[in-house]
């Protein structure tokens, strides 16, 4: 792998760690929901470690020469980082499942596979993401916000346009993307694509920056890494690249890299049938993925800390019960969007009804993923930490709370 992009990849890396810090430390403000049930006892101690070895292994990864010496400390990287999302869904970031797969490829292929499997990854993400914006619930709302932020860098209200216009012009972002992941896997199309592939997230930028709807630095530095990849990634192979065919093939390990890949580009096309989370299915900046909505009653509002409270919506003059908007508590606390699943949001609702003895003082409606074509959710309401607790049975993956302090 060429050192260049070595060291891209690990710059990059520690810089989206240093925005997103909170996220990866043992706090206890948002709750922690592991993957599985037999991690939520594992002491605070543990995460420390984990991100002790993220940031130093990072820190060699962009500093050291000696392929020995970068690989191992590429698998230290993948193992720690991979228990610290273990140990929290939230932590899944789509910027963190990258790396972690990229990763473990680059420790354990030749130069020239690695770039050939990271390649493979790079399009899936463009293509299924894609996909995901062919969808009523993006092109109806997010769409046009997207469309909306863009056309007002040049004067243009394109919210006055008829909503049938709007929703063509934004159907423009999802073909957009589809073309640049198709023409990033044609050999003849490539170069063409990479230009369109940097021009795409310098408009993303735009749309998502400060001067536009300020999103959070961590999702800007993953789009500043999507330009610079494209360049070095999708370039020609260097002489240097196509020398390491003559070393000592790693079979073992490349076959498995090859069957990893395979699993991480079909994998997501199980989301539909409820087996693959939204963002592991590279559903991004996808408005249709499930969800949950919290109600606190007035009764028991003094029982949240500062921190809960106020994310809380305004006093309501008609029903004693307020909404709690975890999305924008997720953003506030943690510097990240929630993780986008109704299993991870009813654990946060369980977690808060337990530590702070909400009993029937909580209600939680639960959304399904939208319909692609109409938009419309299946709902059902829980009332009270009970029922919250029955719908274990509903998830395969854990959804109750890490018990550890900080």
């Amino acid at each position: 792998m060429q050192v260049l992009y070595r060291r891209a990849y690990a710059g990059f890396g520690l810089l989206l760690f240093l925005v997103t810090w909170r996220l990866w430390t043992p706090q206890t403000e948002f709750p922690q929901i592991p993957f599985f049930a037999a991690l939520i006892d594992v002491p605070s101690w543990v995460d420390w470690v984990a991100i002790a070895v993220v940031v130093v292994a990072l820190f060699v990864a962009g500093l050291s020469t000696p392929e020995l010496i970068w690989r191992r400390a590429m698998i230290a990287f993948a193992v720690a980082a991979t228990l610290l999302m273990l140990l929290n869904q939230h932590r899944f970031q789509p910027w963190a499942y990258q790396f972690v797969l990229f990763a473990a490829i680059m420790a354990n292929c030749r130069a020239s596979r690695a770039t050939q499997l990271m390649r493979w990854i790079v399009v899936s993400i463009y293509v299924y993401s894609a996909i995901s914006k062919f969808d009523y619930q993006f092109l109806h709302s997010l769409g046009p916000q997207f469309l909306s932020t863009l056309t007002g860098y040049v004067g243009v209200a394109s919210a006055e346009l008829p909503t049938e216009l709007q929703v063509w012009l934004a159907s423009l972002f999802p073909i957009g993307e589809l073309l640049v992941g198709i023409g990033l896997l044609v050999p003849r199309t490539r170069r063409l694509a990479i230009f369109a592939a940097v021009g795409s997230h310098v408009l993303l930028l735009l749309i998502l920056g400060p001067w536009g709807l300020s999103h959070r630095p961590g999702v800007l530095v993953w789009n500043l890494f999507f330009i610079a990849q494209a360049g070095m990634l999708f370039a020609e192979r260097s002489t240097n690249e196509e020398a390491d065919a003559s070393e000592p093939s790693r079979r073992m390990t490349e076959s498995l890299c090859f069957v990893l890949t395979g699993i991480v580009i079909a994998f997501p096309a199980s989301e539909s049938l409820g087996y693959c989370d939204h963002w592991p299915a590279w559903e991004l900046y996808s408005p249709r993925s499930s969800r949950v909505q919290i109600a606190i009653h007035d009764s028991a509002i003094d029982r949240l800390p500062p921190d809960v409270r106020q994310h809380l919506s305004l006093d309501g003059e008609v029903s004693a019960w307020r909404q709690l908007h975890i999305d924008r508590w997720s953003l506030e606390s943690l510097s990240v969007p929630i993780y986008p699943e109704d299993r991870f949001q009813i654990g946060v609702a369980l977690a808060l009804a337990d530590r702070y003895e909400l009993a029937l003082a909580i209600h939680v409606m639960q959304q399904s993923a939208s319909d692609r074509w109409t938009g419309k959710r299946v709902e059902l309401t829980f009332v009270g930490y009970e029922q919250l607790r029955a719908t274990h049975q509903n998830f395969r993956i854990n959804f109750k709370a890490r018990q550890c302090s900080p």
